[in-house]
């Protein structure tokens, strides 16, 4: 087995040096964020660091592990193949399926479903195995993404941004999340806008903002934001809507940066839309890095066929997981990610119910 290592300014660009290195069948080890130039790790810049490693027939046969004797049980047969092949039909990038598949069997080698790979029938973890199926895919999707609670801070309001492409739903996220803060939790609730473009967008927030006893603050331009957070002082959360943007324009996504210069320390969500295709993905996630990301969340589970694209972007850019919508009923239709929910879309996308999560624990 050969093993190396890729340092480059994003995943993606690493996943491409690996593909034309290794091949697509490459199997990742290992993804970490790390800082290259600069003086002991200061005034450098952040990269990623990728390390892969490339498999032959003689050294899988001579590991003891499960996906090796399950491929001598018979290449049509196997779990390996199987489960490869669901990853791949739900959109999964090969190289990625294939780390996954080989984490998920290394980890219940002597279960049921090493043997046989279990009929979801519509109804997922249904029988035992497919429930073993569910947690050993969520255990090897949780060493692959990044899942980070949401934080307090220790003064002053918590502020949560939402940014994109128009019409991903960051508005309607945006109600939902406010609704469970003031109705739910009973926090002191504010809300901001710097969406004057969009017809119908201020008005929409305004209904949520009365209906919420949310105060609702519109900002026309950056130099306004430093007095509407000093009017939110006393609250607990502030929510922040703004523009959606082409990630094809990446001046104009770069105008939204005057207004994070005043958002210090703002949890800056990048919201995408489940059934976006893969290209579209990473060129949304490539043209809002020049905003403060800090979470990745999915829009419009519920209308998409296949959820490849939300692992394939979690994995690539190591931006921590935050939301997943799964419709447009407010504020139920949201749930917090996490990676037993990733591999419950990945094995069977009937599981996508409106309304039947608990999205109780959106606050760490």
């Amino acid at each position: 087995m050969r093993i190396k290592s890729y340092k480059a300014r994003d995943a993606t660009e690493a996943m491409e040096m690996i593909r034309n290195d290794m091949g697509s069948s490459a199997l990742i080890i290992q993804t970490k964020r790390i800082r290259q130039g600069g003086v002991f790790g200061m005034l450098g810049h952040e990269a990623v660091e990728v390390v892969a490693a490339a498999d032959d027939a003689k050294t899988m046969r001579r590991a003891g592990s499960a996906q090796a004797r399950a491929a001598e049980s018979g290449p049509e047969n196997t779990t390996f193949k199987h489960l490869h092949d669901r990853l791949l039909q739900q959109g999964v990038l090969p190289g990625l399926a294939r780390g996954l598949v080989e984490e998920t069997l290394c980890r219940y080698p002597s279960s049921p479903f090493a043997m046989q790979f279990p009929d979801f029938g519509g109804r997922l973890a249904a029988t035992p195995a497919a429930a073993d199926m569910v947690q050993a895919l969520g255990a090897a999707i949780a060493k692959t993404v990044r899942l980070e609670r949401s934080y307090k801070p220790k003064q002053g309001p918590k502020i949560v941004a939402l940014v994109g492409p128009t019409g991903v739903g960051k508005t309607t996220t945006i109600a939902k999340l406010a609704t469970i803060a003031a109705m739910r939790h009973k926090l002191p609730t504010g809300l901001v806008t710097i969406d004057t473009y969009r017809i119908g967008a201020v008005d929409q927030l305004k209904t949520y903002s009365e209906m919420l006893g949310a105060p609702l603050a519109v900002v026309h331009k950056p130099e306004q934001m430093p007095q509407v957070l000093e009017s939110f002082c006393d609250k607990a959360v502030v929510f922040v809507d703004t523009i959606g943007r082409s990630p094809k324009d990446r001046d104009r996504v770069s105008e939204l940066k005057p207004y994070f210069k005043y958002l210090p320390g703002a949890e800056t969500h990048l919201l995408v839309s489940a059934s976006s295709k893969d290209d579209d993905a990473t060129l949304t996630a490539r043209s809002f890095s020049a905003l403060p990301l800090s979470r990745l969340a999915f829009s419009k589970v519920d209308e998409s066929t296949s959820f490849g694209s939300i692992y394939n972007l979690a994995a690539q850019t190591q931006i921590p997981l935050s939301y997943l919508t799964v419709g447009q009923e407010v504020p139920d239709d949201i749930e917090v990610t996490t990676p037993g929910r990733i591999a419950e879309l990945l094995l069977d996308e009937s599981t996508v119910e409106p309304g039947a999560s608990d999205n109780n624990n959106w606050i760490g």
